[in-house]
């Protein structure tokens, strides 16, 4: 029996933890918490989750510059889902520059959040078995990670697609995500 995916949720407000635990009870995770970006530094240390749920606005340390050191010292592939209230052009702006991976804003849209999820942590497991030398996990990568660079194209955030297109491009170069030609910039559909 494999091991339950464990979630590291990153959120100072109490009622938006049980909210998220809530929503994503029939995934069947493990939930760690931490109410700061420090506090979730030093969680990963013990116990590297298959995703993080990053809140931006918290104490001590925020959300984003959570994500870019975790980005940096986990070269591996940690997902980062943002979870915030900042829904600008600039916020968003910054999630991609430390690499997250996907941008839920609040209120919570509970049916992206789940499918959002449910992604990550498939496309955490493939990266992971990839890593391992497991050959036949290059498909499970491809089809999550086509399939987040659908559901953030619908949502506006194309900017966020653009990490998960460059690693379709090098796994799968014939893959039409993979062979898409960049746009214009998007505007913010959230």
């Amino acid at each position: 029996m494999s091991e339950r995916p464990r979630v590291l949720l990153v959120e100072d407000d109490d009622a938006v933890v049980k909210l998220v635990r809530r929503s994503l009870s029939r995934q069947r995770l493990v939930f760690d918490h931490a109410r700061d970006g420090q506090e979730a530094i030093l969680v990963t240390q013990n116990h590297l989750p298959s995703l993080v749920v990053m809140d931006v606005m918290m104490p001590h340390l925020d959300g984003f510059e959570a994500t870019r050191y975790l980005k940096r010292r986990y070269p591996g592939y940690l997902p980062v889902l943002i979870l915030t209230a900042l829904d600008d052009r600039a916020s968003i702006d910054r999630a991609r520059a430390v690499d997250a991976d996907y941008y839920v804003t609040k209120p919570i849209d509970h049916a992206d959040l789940r499918a959002a999820t449910r992604l990550l942590v498939e496309l955490s497991a493939a990266e992971a078995r990839l890593a391992a030398g497991e050959a036949d996990a290059t498909p499970d990568i491809v089809s999550a990670r086509a399939e987040l660079c659908e559901r953030l194209r619908a949502r506006g955030l194309g900017a966020l697609a653009e990490l998960h297109e460059a690693r379709l491009r090098a796994l799968a170069p014939d893959h039409r995500l993979a062979r898409r030609e960049p746009g214009p910039p998007e505007g913010h559909a959230g």
